[in-house]
């Protein structure tokens, strides 16, 4: 794909997935991105990009960014440039998003290395204890990736 030619999206789909990376990847101090960071580390790793044009294309005002672009942002927000692009690519960066997520969360990472230690029969019950917390929040036993992984219990 030339990297000077606008990109072969359809329209809409790149500012969806865009904005979807905004509300979702976690930036440095846990919070997520602004477009003036975004636009900022962008520039910084040598593609250059402007905070209103990444806010055109954040509303879908502009449609048609030039790979470079695409390369740029994808860079800034540290995931496959084929996020934008491939229907696989974007659900396996959305579950890396998931996994940075869970990183960020100091809370999350506490009770993993509080279960470093414990032996397979206090793993299993703190694991049956939490299907029936994320039970009672109403959400599903597993999360749909470990579900549909195998690897739950």
């Amino acid at each position: 794909m030339p990297s000077d030619g606008p990109t072969q999206i359809e329209p809409g789909l790149f500012a969806r997935r865009l904005e979807e990376l905004f509300r979702t990847v976690p930036g440095p101090n846990g919070r997520a991105y602004s477009a003036k960071a975004i636009a900022q580390r962008s520039t910084e790793l040598g593609f250059r990009l402007g905070e209103s044009y990444l806010s055109q294309l954040r509303s879908g005002k502009a449609k048609s960014p030039s790979f470079r672009t695409v390369e740029g942002i994808s860079a800034a927000f540290g995931v496959d440039v084929h996020y934008f692009l491939e229907d696989r690519a974007a659900q396996r960066t959305r579950d890396e998003i998931d996994m940075m997520r869970l990183q960020a969360d100091t809370n999350v990472q506490l009770a993993a290395f509080r279960l470093a230690g414990l032996s397979s029969d206090s793993v299993t019950v703190v694991n049956e204890l939490i299907k029936v917390l994320r039970v009672q929040q109403g959400l599903p036993a597993d999360p749909p990736d470990l579900a549909a992984g195998g690897t739950a219990d």
